[in-house]
């Protein structure tokens, strides 16, 4: 019989750390938040006469509700840079947004941390679901990303004007730097992100440098960490990921050419890294040898790095977060939030219980505002749990395929289930291209031939 005074779940419980399970654990939710767990051998006898609703299905795993690092709600599953850029209206954009969000929650993620946005989308987006208005995960938000020229984001030739709907600002002088980080606190943004290096999808020389100096880097981590906010940064290249773990930054993402000197920065200032494998995997499996200025080998190389760099990281003690990076077309909403856990054991050796905690627990350090609510089950935290058939300490897999989960509460409701509608994408959405290839004419067949 359903109640409303709550539930109490039984199962095995893995709660977000690094503590062994519980095989027969029984956890109690009353109003928004936990108030138990433990053995079900010693639950309190008072819980017997709360009229919970009893969930206690055979072979049950207990676990919290997962914690994306690394998300761009507002990016609409864009397939290039300029789409990204340069289409669609912000109003539509917002929409879009919002829509995606709960195919997010969905996939079993209840709480989220945007590394860029479009616009102001993020925040707004935060704002209405935090307000009860829409459904979606709990979002801590970057503003735009800072860059410069040698930056991810200024991606496009000279001689044209900054665009306004690009992921990021363009700063040029370090005034621009404690400017724009002021202006986005203003905004009310969660955290600063930096455009520290660029990326092979953009430019086949990405690896080769860092766009900012290790001054510029100490300049934003200290503007930002006096103004209370999270500091983050896009650092694919050695450089980038080395001067700003020397500056001082809370989260580098990606890192994949770290060497020991950054390793020994990120200890020295207790800096975490992000990898977010999961886009440079899904872009190789994909097959799109001419994605991104670099390709597919390019892309091949930087996991191989990573798989050796990140692995010996960890090791070392460098705590990891597992993101996504969805909001990219080779990483649409909803489909792929679990991935970077399997990444994590494939790849860099963790165990799925070190990868769980990588995708709950651990990267709560990316959620300053409401991170102590979230991310392990505990008697007092925000009841936002998983029920999942199996156990993924056998089969991480498991995870991915969030349709056959029994349950996701979030906040001590069920999450409703119902799958969106489908949408169609707007002419406006696309990139606009006469024809992918050249249109050759043949002279031995005189006939035409597309070649690409």
């Amino acid at each position: 019989m359903t109640t409303t005074n709550g539930y109490l779940l039984k199962g095995r419980i893995i709660d977000g750390t690094l503590n062994p399970p519980v095989e027969n654990g029984a956890l109690v939710i009353e109003g928004e938040r936990i108030a138990w767990l433990g053995a079900a051998r010693d639950l309190p006898p008072l819980y017997a006469d709360r009229r919970l609703e009893v969930i206690d299905l055979p072979g049950r795993t207990l676990m919290p509700g997962l914690v994306d690092g690394h998300t761009h709600i507002s990016f609409g599953e864009a397939r290039s840079e300029e789409e990204n850029a340069l289409y669609t209206p912000v109003e539509f954009r917002t929409a879009k947004a919002l829509y995606y969000a709960k195919k997010v929650l969905q996939a079993g993620v209840t709480s989220a941390f945007d590394a860029a946005t479009t616009y102001n989308i993020a925040q707004a987006v935060r704002d209405a679901i935090d307000t009860g208005m829409f459904e979606g995960p709990r979002f801590a938000v970057s503003g735009k990303q800072l860059t410069n020229h040698q930056g991810l984001e200024d991606s496009f030739p000279n001689e044209m004007p900054f665009p306004v709907g690009q992921s990021a600002v363009l700063v040029k002088t370090r005034e621009d730097l404690v400017e724009q980080i002021r202006f986005q606190v203003k905004d009310e943004i969660d955290a600063i992100k930096v455009s520290g290096s660029n990326d092979n999808l953009i430019t086949p020389d990405a690896l080769g440098s860092s766009a900012f100096t290790l001054e510029e880097f100490r300049i934003i981590a200290e503007e930002t960490h006096r103004l209370g906010k999270l500091c983050s940064v896009h650092a694919r290249s050695r450089e980038a990921a080395l001067w700003s773990a020397q500056a001082g930054f809370d989260n580098l993402f990606h890192a994949s050419y770290i060497d020991d000197e950054g390793i020994e920065a990120c200890l020295k200032n207790h800096c975490v890294i992000t990898p977010t494998l999961t886009l440079l995997v899904n872009l190789v499996e994909a097959k799109q040898g001419n994605a991104g200025a670099s390709g597919a080998a390019a892309f091949r190389a930087e996991i191989e790095a990573a798989s050796v760099n990140l692995r010996r990281a960890y090791e070392a003690g460098v705590p990891l977060i597992a993101g996504s990076e969805s909001g990219w077309s080779p990483v649409p909403y909803g489909q792929w939030h679990a991935r970077e856990m399997e990444l994590f054991v494939d790849l860099l050796g963790l165990t799925p219980l070190q990868a769980i905690h990588a995708n709950t627990l651990a990267a709560t350090r990316l959620l300053h505002r409401f991170g102590h609510e979230v991310g392990k089950l505990e008697a007092g935290r925000l009841a936002d749990v998983l029920v999942v058939p199996g156990n993924p300490l056998d089969d991480i897999r498991l995870l991915q395929r969030p349709k056959s989960f029994d349950y996701i509460f979030k906040g001590g409701r069920p999450v409703d289930r119902t799958p969106p509608p489908p949408r169609q994408r707007k002419w406006y959405e696309r990139t606009k291209i006469f024809l992918n290839g050249l249109y050759e004419y043949d002279e031995t067949s005189g006939s035409g031939r597309l070649v690409q």
